[in-house]
């Protein structure tokens, strides 16, 4: 039996890498950049490479 992926939609992305950069900062001895929109920008990439390749390719 072969499953058959969906498709994400940019706002689940959107979410997915979200969550995934939270994760990866509480993890570590990390920070976010200081300006929102940067951080909210590369999300939006991150996001987005998951929809076109799926995966989070740094943008």
């Amino acid at each position: 039996m072969t499953s058959i992926k969906r498709k994400l939609t940019r706002e689940e992305a959107i979410k997915r890498a979200e969550k995934f950069s939270e994760r990866y900062v509480a993890r570590g001895p990390y920070e976010f950049f200081p300006e929102p929109e940067v951080v909210k920008v590369v999300q939006e990439g991150l996001g987005e490479n998951e929809m076109e390749h799926g995966y989070r390719y740094c943008p």
